[in-house]
C-alpha cells in the first residue's frame, strides 16, 4: 500500500490503543459489527456511514468503505472506516491480508482436518504405517531413555530376554521404524513430480526453491520444542538422575545454530542440542537430494546408474564402518560412542531407505495397471513377512558387540536397512493394488488423525519421558506391566499435547 495510507492507518491503530484516545479514533466505532439474528439472515454489517464521515484528524478524515466477503455459502458485506488517503485497492489489500494472517491462527481453521478419519486420497495405507512406526518409536524410547539414565541395565537385559515383549522393549529393532519413516520419502517424489507435470515438465530453479522451502515448515514447531525443552531443563528441580539432562541444555547454548541449519546430525554426539531432533536434519538432507534425482530421471540410463551407485555406496559404507570399528548391530544402552557418531546418525549410512522410497514414489506415479496372480501376491506377502522376521531375529542373534572385525555383523549392518525398506515397500504396493486383507487395517480411519499429528508426537514425546525420569528419586525397576503402563502414560500425554501443538504452532505456520 502507499506510504501515506500505511502511515495514517498505523496512526489510527496506535491511537485506539491509548488510555484516552483522541476523538478521531471514533473511526473504529463506525466499523460494522456482527448483530443478532444471523441465523434469520441478518448477516450484513453496515456500520455507521455518518459517524465515519464525522471523524477528522490533523492529517486525514474518515472514509467509508464496504468489503464483500463470503464464508462457505453465505455472502455478506462489512462497512469499515479508514483514512481517506487509502484507495479502494489499498483497503482490499489491508483487509484481506490481515484477515488471512488472523485466520492462520484460528482454531476453527487449523483444527479442520486434523481429527478427521477420512484420508482424502490415495496411499491410505501410509497412515497406518506411519502411525504404527511412531508407536514403536515411543515404546522404544520409553525403555531406552530409562536404560540410559536410571534403570539397572544388567537386570533389565536379563529380564527382557525371557519376555515375548523383548522385540519392543529393547531399542535396536525399534529403530527400524526410523527407516520406515525415511522410506516415506516416496511422498516427496510424488509431490515434486506432480509440480513438474504442472510446470510442463520443467524442473526450474524456482520450482526447486519452492520445493525446498516447503520442507522448512517443520522448523517453527522444531524450534518451539527446542526452546520448551531448554526452559523445562533450566527451571525444574530435578532428582538425582538429572545429570545427563543438564548436558542437553549446555549443548543448546553452544550448538543451537546446527538445529536451525538442520545439520545437527553431523556434529559429534555430545554436541547435539535436543538429541532426538537429529532425525529432522537427516530427513531434510535426504529430502534435498530429490530434485537432483528427478533431474537425472529424464535419462533413464543415467538415473539407473546414479541410483544404483548411491544404493551401493550407502550399503558399502555401513559394511566398512562396522567392520573397521567393530560396531555392534544395535546398542540399547548407547554406550558405544562410535556406533552413534560414525554410523547411526549419518546420511551416508542411512540414505538407502530414502532412495528406495524415491524409487517407489516414481513407480507409483508412472505405473501401469498390471495385476498379479493370486499365487504371486501370496508369495510376495510370504517373502515380505519372512524377511522382516529374519531381520528382527538376526538383530538378537548378533546383539553382542564383536571384539574383532566380524563379517556377519558388517553384512547385517550394511544390508538390513535397505532390506527392511524393501519389505515395507511391498506392503505399500500390495495395499495400493488391493492384495491382502492388511490394507483394511492400515487404512483404518483411526490412523488418519494420529498420522496428521505424528510430527508433533515425535518431537514432544521425549519431553514427557525426560520429565518422568528426571524427577525420579530411586532407580526404575523393570517389569513388563510397569513399562506397559509407562508407555501408555507417555502416549496419552503425547497425543493430547501434540494435537494442541499441531493446531497452535505447526498448522498456522
Amino acid at each position: 500500500v502507499p506510504q501515506r495510507c500505511e502511515e495514517d492507518t498505523n496512526t489510527f491503530l496506535w491511537e485506539i490503543n491509548q488510555e484516552a484516545p483522541k476523538e478521531y479514533a471514533v473511526l473504529y466505532d463506525a466499523f460494522g459489527k456482527m448483530g443478532s439474528n444471523v441465523e434469520g439472515g441478518n448477516v450484513n454489517q453496515p456500520g455507521s456511514l455518518q459517524q465515519c464521515h464525522s471523524a477528522h484528524s490533523p492529517t486525514f478524515s474518515g472514509q467509508y468503505c464496504q468489503v464483500f466477503l463470503r464464508q462457505e455459502s453465505v455472502q455478506y458485506f462489512v462497512g469499515i472506516c479508514v483514512p481517506d488517503s487509502c484507495r479502494e485497492e489499498d483497503v482490499e489489500t489491508l483487509v484481506l491480508y490481515v484477515n488471512r494472517c488472523l485466520q492462520a491462527f484460528s482454531l476453527h481453521n487449523t483444527s479442520q482436518g486434523v481429527l478427521t478419519t477420512f484420508s482424502g486420497g490415495g496411499y491410505s495405507s501410509l497412515n497406518g504405517i506411519r502411525s504404527l512406526s511412531l508407536l514403536w518409536i515411543i515404546c522404544g524410547h520409553s525403555t531406552q531413555f530409562s536404560v540410559i539414565n536410571n534403570l539397572n541395565y544388567k537386570d533389565w537385559k536379563k529380564t527382557v530376554e525371557r519376555s515375548p515383549l523383548y522385540v519392543f522393549a529393547i531399542s535396536g529393532p525399534v529403530f527400524l521404524a526410523v527407516d520406515t519413516f525415511l522410506l516415506l520419502g516416496l511422498l516427496s517424489a510424488k509431490t515434486l513430480m506432480s509440480s513438474i507435470t504442472r510446470a510442463e515438465d520443467k524442473l526450474s530453479a524456482c520450482l526447486v526453491a519452492s520445493y525446498i522451502f516447503k520442507r522448512i515448515k517443520v522448523q517453527p514447531l522444531h524450534l518451539f520444542i527446542m526452546c520448551l525443552t531448554i526452559g523445562l531443563i533450566s527451571l525444574i528441580k530435578w532428582g538425582p538422575y538429572w545429570f545427563p539432562l543438564i548436558e542437553t541444555m549446555m549443548d543448546c547454548k553452544t550448538y543451537w545454530w546446527a538445529n536451525i541449519l538442520l545439520i545437527n546430525n553431523l556434529l559429534p554426539v555430545h554436541e547435539i542440542c535436543i538429541p532426538w531432533t537429529w532425525y529432522l536434519s537427516l530427513d531434510f538432507q535426504c529430502y534435498a537430494t530429490t530434485p537432483l534425482l528427478l533431474y537425472f530421471y529424464r535419462n533413464r540410463g543415467v538415473f539407473a546408474a546414479v541410483a544404483g551407485g548411491l544404493l551401493l555406496m550407502t550399503t558399502v559404507a555401513g559394511v566398512v564402518i562396522t567392520a573397521l570399528m567393530q560396531l555392534p548391530v544395535f546398542e540399547p544402552s548407547t554406550t558405544s560412542y562410535n556406533y552413534v557418531l560414525q554410523y547411526y546418525l549419518k546420511p551416508y549410512t542411512r540414505y538407502g531407505p530414502f532412495l528406495i522410497g524415491i524409487l517407489t514414489g516414481i513407480h507409483l506415479m508412472t505405473k501401469k495397471d498390471q495385476l498379479l496372480k493370486r499365487w504371486q501376491a501370496a508369495l510376495g506377502w510370504l517373502c515380505c513377512l519372512l524377511l522382516m522376521a529374519v531381520l528382527v531375529g538376526l538383530a538378537y542373534v548378533l546383539r553382542e558387540t564383536p571384539s574383532y572385525p566380524s563379517v556377519p555383523h558388517a553384512l547385517y549392518q550394511g544390508l538390513h536397512r535397505p532390506l527392511w525398506a524393501l519389505s515395507v515397500t511391498w506392503i505399500i504396493l500390495a495395499c495400493e493394488e488391493g492384495y491382502g486383507f492388511i490394507k483394511s487395517f492400515l487404512s483404518w480411519g483411526l490412523w488418519v488423525p494420529l498420522s496428521k499429528i505424528s510430527f508433533a508426537c515425535y518431537l514432544s514425546h521425549p519431553v514427557f519421558i525426560i520429565l518422568y525420569i528426571g524427577l525420579q528419586e530411586t532407580p526404575i525397576h523393570y517389569t513388563d506391566l510397569n513399562f506397559m503402563y509407562l508407555f501408555l502414560g507417555h502416549l496419552v500425554l503425547t497425543l493430547v499435547v501434540s494435537y494442541v501443538l499441531t493446531v497452535l504452532v505447526e498448522k498456522p505456520y
